[in-house]
Protein backbone atom coordinates (compact mmCIF):
# COMPACT_ATOMS: atom_id res chain seq x y z
CA UNK A 1 0.00 0.00 0.00
CA UNK A 2 1.36 3.71 -0.85
CA UNK A 3 0.63 6.53 1.10
CA UNK A 4 -1.35 9.17 -1.29
CA UNK A 5 -2.35 6.64 -3.93
CA UNK A 6 -5.82 7.85 -4.51
CA UNK A 7 -4.99 10.82 -5.12
CA UNK A 8 -1.50 10.34 -6.92
CA UNK A 9 -4.13 8.82 -9.29
CA UNK A 10 -5.99 12.06 -9.99
CA UNK A 11 -3.33 13.56 -10.58
CA UNK A 12 -1.77 11.23 -13.19
CA UNK A 13 -5.31 11.49 -14.83
CA UNK A 14 -4.65 15.22 -14.42
CA UNK A 15 -1.20 14.87 -16.52
CA UNK A 16 -2.46 12.87 -19.31
CA UNK A 17 -5.50 14.82 -20.22
CA UNK A 18 -3.04 17.53 -19.86
CA UNK A 19 -0.60 15.82 -22.53
CA UNK A 20 -3.14 15.08 -24.72
CA UNK A 21 -4.75 18.68 -25.10
CA UNK A 22 -1.09 19.70 -24.98
CA UNK A 23 -1.22 17.23 -27.95
CA UNK A 24 -3.97 17.96 -29.52
CA UNK A 25 -3.06 21.38 -29.88
CA UNK A 26 0.50 20.50 -31.72
CA UNK A 27 -1.76 18.60 -33.57
CA UNK A 28 -3.54 21.58 -34.55
CA UNK A 29 -0.76 23.92 -34.68
CA UNK A 30 0.53 21.45 -37.46
CA UNK A 31 -2.79 21.24 -39.34
CA UNK A 32 -3.05 24.64 -39.18
CA UNK A 33 0.60 25.21 -41.28
CA UNK A 34 0.05 22.52 -43.19
CA UNK A 35 -3.60 24.24 -44.12
CA UNK A 36 -1.91 27.15 -45.14
CA UNK A 37 0.82 26.09 -47.25
CA UNK A 38 -2.06 24.25 -49.69
CA UNK A 39 -3.83 27.62 -49.53
CA UNK A 40 -1.00 29.19 -50.42
CA UNK A 41 0.11 27.29 -52.78
CA UNK A 42 -3.34 27.04 -54.04
CA UNK A 43 -3.52 31.02 -54.55
CA UNK A 44 0.21 30.99 -56.10
CA UNK A 45 -1.75 28.37 -58.54
CA UNK A 46 -4.40 30.82 -59.12
CA UNK A 47 -2.24 33.82 -59.77
CA UNK A 48 0.21 32.14 -62.42
CA UNK A 49 -3.40 31.30 -64.25
CA UNK A 50 -4.59 34.59 -64.05
CA UNK A 51 -0.99 36.26 -65.58
CA UNK A 52 -1.23 33.23 -68.12
CA UNK A 53 -4.75 33.99 -69.03
CA UNK A 54 -3.71 38.02 -69.04
CA UNK A 55 -0.81 36.55 -71.49
CA UNK A 56 -3.17 34.26 -73.86
CA UNK A 57 -4.72 37.70 -73.80
CA UNK A 58 -1.79 39.51 -75.13
CA UNK A 59 -0.73 36.61 -77.67
CA UNK A 60 -4.48 36.57 -79.29
CA UNK A 61 -4.62 40.00 -79.86
CA UNK A 62 -0.55 40.05 -81.60
CA UNK A 63 -1.72 37.07 -84.27
CA UNK A 64 -5.23 38.90 -84.30
CA UNK A 65 -3.62 42.09 -85.61
CA UNK A 66 -0.99 40.22 -87.18
CA UNK A 67 -2.53 38.14 -90.06
CA UNK A 68 -1.10 35.07 -91.02
CA UNK A 69 1.76 34.42 -91.94
CA UNK A 70 2.00 35.70 -88.58
CA UNK A 71 5.85 35.16 -88.30
CA UNK A 72 6.10 36.25 -92.16
CA UNK A 73 4.56 39.28 -91.27
CA UNK A 74 6.40 40.29 -88.18
CA UNK A 75 9.71 39.97 -89.87
CA UNK A 76 8.83 41.69 -93.25
CA UNK A 77 6.93 44.72 -91.88
CA UNK A 78 8.84 46.60 -89.24
CA UNK A 79 5.42 49.20 -88.94
CA UNK A 80 3.20 45.97 -87.98
CA UNK A 81 6.10 45.02 -85.11
CA UNK A 82 6.00 49.12 -83.97
CA UNK A 83 2.32 48.81 -83.47
CA UNK A 84 2.83 45.74 -81.72
CA UNK A 85 5.14 46.18 -79.67
CA UNK A 86 2.93 49.37 -78.46
CA UNK A 87 -0.16 47.59 -77.78
CA UNK A 88 1.94 45.05 -76.56
CA UNK A 89 2.98 47.42 -73.88
CA UNK A 90 -0.68 47.92 -72.87
CA UNK A 91 -0.35 44.20 -71.34
CA UNK A 92 2.53 45.01 -69.24
CA UNK A 93 1.30 45.46 -65.62
CA UNK A 94 3.89 46.59 -62.96
CA UNK A 95 4.23 42.77 -61.69
CA UNK A 96 5.20 42.07 -65.06
CA UNK A 97 9.07 42.95 -65.29
CA UNK A 98 9.48 41.87 -69.05
CA UNK A 99 6.69 40.85 -71.94
CA UNK A 100 8.10 39.87 -75.33
CA UNK A 101 7.88 37.42 -78.04
CA UNK A 102 10.11 34.79 -79.12
CA UNK A 103 11.58 32.75 -82.37
CA UNK A 104 13.96 29.96 -82.82
CA UNK A 105 16.39 30.54 -85.94
CA UNK A 106 17.38 28.14 -88.18
CA UNK A 107 20.45 27.34 -85.85
CA UNK A 108 18.12 26.72 -82.64
CA UNK A 109 19.17 29.90 -81.31
CA UNK A 110 16.23 32.24 -79.75
CA UNK A 111 15.42 36.02 -80.72
CA UNK A 112 13.30 38.78 -79.87
CA UNK A 113 10.42 39.35 -82.21
CA UNK A 114 9.00 42.01 -79.64
CA UNK A 115 9.66 43.39 -76.87
CA UNK A 116 7.43 45.48 -74.19
CA UNK A 117 10.17 46.90 -72.57
CA UNK A 118 8.64 50.68 -71.95
CA UNK A 119 11.98 52.32 -71.87
CA UNK A 120 13.23 52.10 -75.37
CA UNK A 121 16.51 52.29 -74.83
CA UNK A 122 16.22 48.80 -72.83
CA UNK A 123 14.56 47.55 -75.51
CA UNK A 124 15.57 44.43 -77.15
CA UNK A 125 15.97 44.97 -80.83
CA UNK A 126 14.92 43.01 -83.59
CA UNK A 127 16.10 39.45 -83.98
CA UNK A 128 18.47 40.40 -80.75
CA UNK A 129 20.08 36.60 -79.47
CA UNK A 130 18.04 35.58 -76.34
CA UNK A 131 20.12 33.23 -73.72
CA UNK A 132 17.70 31.36 -71.96
CA UNK A 133 18.18 30.41 -67.77
CA UNK A 134 15.88 27.08 -68.61
CA UNK A 135 14.89 24.59 -70.99
CA UNK A 136 10.81 25.71 -70.77
CA UNK A 137 11.03 27.31 -74.11
CA UNK A 138 12.73 24.19 -75.57
CA UNK A 139 9.49 22.52 -73.85
CA UNK A 140 6.78 24.79 -75.46
CA UNK A 141 8.32 24.17 -78.54
CA UNK A 142 8.36 20.36 -78.24
CA UNK A 143 5.02 20.57 -76.02
CA UNK A 144 2.42 22.90 -77.88
CA UNK A 145 1.96 23.89 -74.37
CA UNK A 146 2.35 26.90 -71.84
CA UNK A 147 5.08 25.84 -69.01
CA UNK A 148 6.38 27.62 -66.12
CA UNK A 149 9.93 28.24 -64.37
CA UNK A 150 10.02 29.29 -60.86
CA UNK A 151 13.42 31.22 -60.45
CA UNK A 152 15.99 31.38 -57.34
CA UNK A 153 14.37 32.48 -54.30
CA UNK A 154 16.51 35.49 -53.58
CA UNK A 155 16.74 36.71 -57.13
CA UNK A 156 14.18 40.01 -58.84
CA UNK A 157 12.03 37.48 -60.65
CA UNK A 158 9.78 35.09 -59.67
CA UNK A 159 8.40 33.14 -62.35
CA UNK A 160 8.83 32.72 -66.06
CA UNK A 161 5.40 32.00 -68.24
CA UNK A 162 5.73 30.56 -71.71
CA UNK A 163 3.33 29.87 -74.36
CA UNK A 164 3.32 28.69 -77.71
CA UNK A 165 1.79 30.93 -81.08
CA UNK A 166 0.61 27.65 -83.16
CA UNK A 167 0.50 27.88 -87.21
CA UNK A 168 -0.55 25.41 -88.81
CA UNK A 169 -0.15 22.82 -86.37
CA UNK A 170 3.65 24.21 -85.59
CA UNK A 171 5.09 26.26 -83.14
CA UNK A 172 6.45 29.54 -84.84
CA UNK A 173 6.72 31.61 -81.79
CA UNK A 174 6.60 31.74 -77.92
CA UNK A 175 4.94 34.67 -76.12
CA UNK A 176 6.51 35.03 -72.63
CA UNK A 177 6.72 37.07 -69.02
CA UNK A 178 8.63 37.33 -66.41
CA UNK A 179 6.47 37.61 -62.84
CA UNK A 180 8.12 40.22 -60.42
CA UNK A 181 8.97 38.41 -56.79
CA UNK A 182 7.23 40.99 -55.45
CA UNK A 183 4.09 38.89 -56.11
CA UNK A 184 5.38 36.29 -54.22
CA UNK A 185 6.72 38.25 -51.11
CA UNK A 186 2.89 40.12 -51.12
CA UNK A 187 1.43 36.31 -50.91
CA UNK A 188 3.66 35.22 -47.97
CA UNK A 189 3.08 38.43 -46.24
CA UNK A 190 -0.62 38.28 -46.11
CA UNK A 191 -0.15 34.57 -45.30
CA UNK A 192 2.49 35.40 -42.34
CA UNK A 193 -0.32 37.57 -40.64
CA UNK A 194 -2.28 34.95 -40.67
CA UNK A 195 -0.10 32.47 -39.75
CA UNK A 196 0.90 34.79 -36.63
CA UNK A 197 -2.51 35.46 -35.78
CA UNK A 198 -3.43 31.67 -35.48
CA UNK A 199 -0.25 31.07 -33.76
CA UNK A 200 -0.96 33.48 -31.11
CA UNK A 201 -3.92 31.97 -30.76
CA UNK A 202 -2.62 28.86 -30.41
CA UNK A 203 0.02 29.85 -27.82
CA UNK A 204 -2.54 31.73 -25.59
CA UNK A 205 -4.71 28.45 -25.63
CA UNK A 206 -1.54 26.57 -24.36
CA UNK A 207 -0.75 29.15 -21.89
CA UNK A 208 -4.10 29.52 -20.61
CA UNK A 209 -4.45 25.30 -20.97
CA UNK A 210 -1.05 25.11 -19.05
CA UNK A 211 -2.29 27.78 -16.18
CA UNK A 212 -5.08 26.17 -15.61
CA UNK A 213 -3.68 22.59 -15.07
CA UNK A 214 -1.13 24.10 -12.80
CA UNK A 215 -3.84 25.24 -10.57
CA UNK A 216 -5.35 22.24 -11.07
CA UNK A 217 -1.80 20.53 -9.94
CA UNK A 218 -1.00 22.47 -6.94
CA UNK A 219 -4.94 22.51 -5.70
CA UNK A 220 -4.83 18.55 -5.57
CA UNK A 221 -1.12 19.62 -4.42
CA UNK A 222 -2.42 21.04 -1.41
CA UNK A 223 -5.33 19.00 -1.28
CA UNK A 224 -2.90 15.74 -0.93
CA UNK A 225 -1.31 17.65 2.47
CA UNK A 226 -4.68 18.15 3.84
CA UNK A 227 -5.36 14.37 4.16
CA UNK A 228 -2.03 13.40 4.80
CA UNK A 229 -0.61 13.80 8.80
CA UNK A 230 2.03 15.52 8.38
CA UNK A 231 3.96 13.25 11.17
CA UNK A 232 3.78 9.80 9.42
CA UNK A 233 2.49 10.36 5.96
CA UNK A 234 -0.37 8.26 6.24
CA UNK A 235 -4.15 9.18 5.58
CA UNK A 236 -5.71 11.12 8.46
CA UNK A 237 -9.28 11.32 9.55
CA UNK A 238 -9.54 13.57 7.73
CA UNK A 239 -8.85 11.31 4.58
CA UNK A 240 -11.10 8.95 6.36
CA UNK A 241 -14.57 10.94 6.45
CA UNK A 242 -14.30 12.95 3.73
CA UNK A 243 -12.73 10.35 1.18
CA UNK A 244 -13.30 6.86 2.59
CA UNK A 245 -16.08 6.99 3.76
CA UNK A 246 -18.27 7.84 0.64
CA UNK A 247 -17.25 4.47 -0.65
CA UNK A 248 -19.17 1.28 -0.39
CA UNK A 249 -17.41 0.32 3.00
CA UNK A 250 -19.63 -3.04 3.13
CA UNK A 251 -17.04 -3.98 0.92
CA UNK A 252 -14.06 -3.66 3.32
CA UNK A 253 -12.82 -4.54 6.71
CA UNK A 254 -11.57 -2.45 9.55
CA UNK A 255 -8.23 -3.27 11.64
CA UNK A 256 -7.74 -0.56 14.13
CA UNK A 257 -5.01 -0.88 16.27
CA UNK A 258 -2.53 1.55 18.81
CA UNK A 259 0.54 1.09 20.40
CA UNK A 260 1.02 -0.51 23.62
CA UNK A 261 2.24 1.37 26.60
CA UNK A 262 2.79 4.48 23.91
CA UNK A 263 2.63 6.86 26.96
CA UNK A 264 5.77 5.02 28.78
CA UNK A 265 7.65 5.37 25.48
CA UNK A 266 7.09 9.25 25.66
CA UNK A 267 7.84 9.85 29.64
CA UNK A 268 10.82 7.59 29.00
CA UNK A 269 12.20 8.63 25.70
CA UNK A 270 10.75 11.84 24.90
CA UNK A 271 8.44 13.02 22.52
CA UNK A 272 11.06 12.81 19.75
CA UNK A 273 11.76 8.99 20.03
CA UNK A 274 7.56 8.89 20.18
CA UNK A 275 7.50 10.76 16.62
CA UNK A 276 10.29 8.60 15.51
CA UNK A 277 8.47 5.38 16.68
CA UNK A 278 5.43 6.25 14.60
CA UNK A 279 7.01 7.38 11.61
CA UNK A 280 8.63 3.74 11.91
CA UNK A 281 5.64 1.55 12.85
CA UNK A 282 4.22 3.30 9.48
CA UNK A 283 6.78 2.16 7.48
CA UNK A 284 6.13 -1.44 8.95
CA UNK A 285 2.72 -1.73 8.33
CA UNK A 286 2.81 -0.61 4.80
CA UNK A 287 5.06 -3.13 3.66
CA UNK A 288 2.59 -5.58 5.16
CA UNK A 289 -0.59 -3.89 2.62
CA UNK A 290 -1.57 -3.36 -0.72
CA UNK A 291 -2.42 -1.02 -2.86
CA UNK A 292 -5.86 -1.25 -3.03
CA UNK A 293 -5.70 -0.90 1.49
CA UNK A 294 -5.39 2.29 2.91
CA UNK A 295 -3.85 3.00 6.09
CA UNK A 296 -4.93 5.68 8.26
CA UNK A 297 -3.64 7.76 11.73
CA UNK A 298 -6.88 7.98 13.34
CA UNK A 299 -5.34 9.01 16.62
CA UNK A 300 -2.30 9.78 18.79
CA UNK A 301 -0.99 6.19 18.31
CA UNK A 302 -4.04 4.83 17.01
CA UNK A 303 -4.21 3.31 13.48
CA UNK A 304 -6.91 2.17 11.33
CA UNK A 305 -6.54 -0.12 8.43
CA UNK A 306 -8.97 0.47 5.90
CA UNK A 307 -8.61 -3.25 4.31
CA UNK A 308 -10.29 -4.80 0.98
CA UNK A 309 -11.15 -8.74 1.40
CA UNK A 310 -13.65 -10.77 0.65
CA UNK A 311 -13.38 -13.39 3.66
CA UNK A 312 -12.35 -13.48 6.99
CA UNK A 313 -9.55 -15.41 7.27
CA UNK A 314 -7.31 -12.84 5.01
CA UNK A 315 -7.82 -9.65 7.10
CA UNK A 316 -6.27 -12.15 10.36
CA UNK A 317 -3.55 -13.36 8.59
CA UNK A 318 -2.83 -9.21 7.36
CA UNK A 319 -3.44 -8.37 11.03
CA UNK A 320 -1.32 -11.26 12.39
CA UNK A 321 1.54 -10.55 9.86
CA UNK A 322 1.29 -6.66 10.75
CA UNK A 323 1.41 -7.68 14.46
CA UNK A 324 4.55 -9.41 14.17
CA UNK A 325 6.43 -7.25 11.95
CA UNK A 326 6.25 -4.44 15.10
CA UNK A 327 6.99 -7.06 17.62
CA UNK A 328 9.08 -9.81 16.12
CA UNK A 329 12.42 -6.66 16.09
CA UNK A 330 13.16 -3.44 18.47
CA UNK A 331 12.94 -0.05 17.21
CA UNK A 332 16.46 1.62 16.94
CA UNK A 333 16.15 5.26 17.64
CA UNK A 334 19.49 6.72 18.07
CA UNK A 335 21.23 4.53 20.48
CA UNK A 336 18.54 2.95 21.96
CA UNK A 337 16.98 0.08 21.34
CA UNK A 338 13.16 -0.14 21.99
CA UNK A 339 10.71 -2.90 22.17
CA UNK A 340 7.19 -1.77 20.76
CA UNK A 341 4.64 -3.81 20.26
CA UNK A 342 0.96 -3.31 19.27
CA UNK A 343 -2.82 -4.65 20.14
CA UNK A 344 -5.56 -4.80 17.10
CA UNK A 345 -9.36 -5.22 16.86
CA UNK A 346 -10.70 -6.46 13.73
CA UNK A 347 -14.30 -5.67 12.57
CA UNK A 348 -15.10 -8.16 9.75
CA UNK A 349 -18.57 -7.32 9.37
CA UNK A 350 -19.78 -3.98 8.56
CA UNK A 351 -22.69 -5.03 7.00
CA UNK A 352 -24.37 -5.45 9.90
CA UNK A 353 -23.93 -1.88 10.38
CA UNK A 354 -25.87 1.39 10.01
CA UNK A 355 -22.67 3.63 9.00
CA UNK A 356 -19.28 3.71 9.24
CA UNK A 357 -18.73 5.32 12.90
CA UNK A 358 -20.74 2.17 14.40
CA UNK A 359 -18.37 -0.21 12.30
CA UNK A 360 -15.54 1.86 14.19
CA UNK A 361 -16.54 1.64 17.43
CA UNK A 362 -17.19 -1.98 17.21
CA UNK A 363 -13.14 -2.54 15.98
CA UNK A 364 -12.44 -0.27 18.77
CA UNK A 365 -14.05 -2.72 21.26
CA UNK A 366 -12.41 -5.49 19.76
CA UNK A 367 -9.19 -3.53 19.93
CA UNK A 368 -9.81 -3.19 23.97
CA UNK A 369 -10.58 -6.82 23.86
CA UNK A 370 -7.19 -7.49 22.83
CA UNK A 371 -5.57 -5.55 25.47
CA UNK A 372 -7.88 -7.17 27.91
CA UNK A 373 -6.30 -10.24 27.08
CA UNK A 374 -2.74 -9.36 27.44
CA UNK A 375 -1.90 -6.94 24.91
CA UNK A 376 0.15 -7.93 21.60
CA UNK A 377 -2.87 -9.52 20.29
CA UNK A 378 -5.29 -10.02 17.98
CA UNK A 379 -8.94 -9.79 18.25
CA UNK A 380 -11.60 -10.32 15.87
CA UNK A 381 -14.86 -10.23 16.20
CA UNK A 382 -14.52 -10.95 19.97
CA UNK A 383 -12.37 -13.40 20.10
CA UNK A 384 -8.50 -13.36 20.37
CA UNK A 385 -6.62 -15.47 17.71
Amino acid sequence: MRSGAHLDTVLKIGVVVLTLLTAALCFLNLQVDKTLKSTREEMVQSILKRYEMGLVAARNMLVDNAGRPFLDRIKNDPSLRMKLTKELVYFRTPEIEHLFVLTKDAEGRYRFLLDAEKNESQRAFFLQRFEPLSSIWDDVYSTKSSQYYRHMEDGKLWVSVAIPIVENGKVVAVAGEDLSAQIKMDVEKKFSHIKRFVTGIIVIMGVLLLFAYSQIFFYFRRRKSSLIDPLTGAYNRQFFYEVAAKWNYTDYMIILFDIDHFKHVNDKYGHDAGDKVLQAIKKRVERQLRQSDYLIRFGGEEFLVFFHAENEEDVKSVAERIRLSISSSPFIIGDKKLDISISLGINTDLKKVSNIDEAIELADEYLYCAKRKGRNRVCCNGSVI
